[in-house]
């Protein structure tokens, strides 16, 4: 979803975008600020699980739905939602996405000027290892990738993706897919992530939300309308309808607002009627 943008600000200091009015319109009083989640902190004090990384999902979508155009997320979203984008980032141990996501576009999950911010670990999930790392991963500042793949795969694969990063098997679902809840404790067990940001597609947000492992939902609106066909139209969750049961409740944690644009923070969690 990074569309390889340069940012315009370094991420060690905290300064508005120029020209750019940042309102916090929620929770009251609304005021305005000089960075999008400026305080933020991940994971959250005594939210930390010993048994998984605390998960968010940051997405940006179109007013009518849409988070990508021609199956991709760049140029939805403006400067300042780039901006927004890679202070998440700055703020988390690993960035995930799923293959697809990899396959569709050429992207960094990185941090273009650090400041002295470490680049977070860029994390890949394949079932099946067609993963274009050289041609559609851009690394920055030293940037550490590792994959997540299924066990699945044939040892030939194994062997073709260690030559370019490091692998960490993950036994396959009922579906086929990776064993997402085995897979994200691997990566806090063997390499120590605490907050992991999830940046799509929408096949692999579905997959993560529907068996409860993201912690919020960071969704930017931007002020367009995208139209198109049912088949040109990625949403944020692609995959079998939520039932009641598995839907977690969404509350809201803030809103900001930034020339037309809103940014929304949601955190998750499943009633006790839906839990049970």
């Amino acid at each position: 979803m990074d569309g390889c943008q340069p940012a315009s600000l370094g991420l060690g200091q905290v300064r508005s975008l120029q020209g750019v009015k940042i309102l916090r319109l929620y929770p009251p009083p609304g005021r305005e600020v000089s960075t999008i989640y400026e305080d933020l902190d991940l994971p959250p004090t005594g939210h930390r699980d010993a048994a998984r990384p605390y998960v968010i999902i940051n997405t940006v979508t179109s007013v009518d739905g849409r988070t990508a155009m021609e199956g991709k997320a760049a140029g939805i979203g403006s400067t300042t939602d780039r901006r927004t984008m890679r202070t998440l980032r700055s703020r988390a141990d690993a960035v995930m996405i799923g293959a697809g996501t990899l396959r569709t576009e050429k992207l960094s999950l990185g941090l273009d000027m650090t400041d002295g911010v470490p680049q977070p670990l860029a994390i890949v999930v394949t079932e099946t290892g067609d993963v274009p790392l050289e041609e559609h991963l851009i690394l920055k500042g030293g940037q550490e990738v590792l994959i997540l793949l299924s066990d699945a795969a044939p040892k030939r694969v194994v062997e073709r993706l260690r030559k370019l990063a490091p692998v960490i098997r993950a036994p396959a679902d009922s579906t086929g897919a990776v064993d997402l809840e085995v897979a994200l404790g691997a990566i806090k067990a063997e390499r120590g992530i605490e907050s992991l940001v999830v940046e799509g597609g929408p096949g692999f947000n579905h997959a993560l939300i529907s068996r409860n492992l993201v912690d919020e939902l960071f969704v930017t609106v931007a002020p367009e309308l995208l139209g198109g066909t049912a088949d040109q139209t990625l949403t944020l969750l692609r995959g079998p309808s939520l039932t009641a049961s598995d839907r977690p409740t969404l509350d809201l944690v803030s809103i900001h607002l930034a020339n037309g644009e809103l940014f929304l923070r949601y955190s998750l969690t499943l009633t006790p009627a839906r839990s049970s």
